[in-house]
């Protein structure tokens, strides 16, 4: 029997999964298989409880970390404030302007510095 040396032999289509489309999957889902897979599926249980307890407290300190911006936003204002109102206090103007209800003078003469020698 001669060959036909000219021609291009056919190539095996292949699926989406490639070769493997020709094969036989057989997996039998019996008691001793379901007994033996079942620490898998209390840890991926657990793994999955972890994750969405995870995520709600991350939701959590999001919601505390954008009150407590605020907060501060608001106490930098405050702060802001009561230094401008303690430095026109500390003024020396305003400090005479206080003072001349009690009835005191302010002093033109200049500090006399008592020095003792022992």
């Amino acid at each position: 029997m001669s060959t036909n040396t000219y021609a291009k032999p056919e190539e095996e289509k292949k699926g989406v999964l490639g070769n493997l489309s020709g094969y036989k999957f057989e997996f039998a889902f019996d008691d001793k298989t379901a007994i033996k897979y079942v620490p898998y599926f209390f840890f991926l249980t657990f793994l999955g409880v972890i994750y969405i307890a995870n995520t709600y407290y991350a939701d959590r300190v999001v919601r505390e970390i954008n009150l407590l911006e605020k907060d501060v936003e608001k106490l930098r204002v405050n702060y802001g404030s009561r230094k401008y109102e303690y430095i026109n206090m500390s003024k020396r103007d305003e400090i005479v302007n206080q003072v001349k209800g009690l009835g005191l003078i302010e002093n033109d003469k200049p500090v006399i510095k008592i020095e003792i020698k022992e």
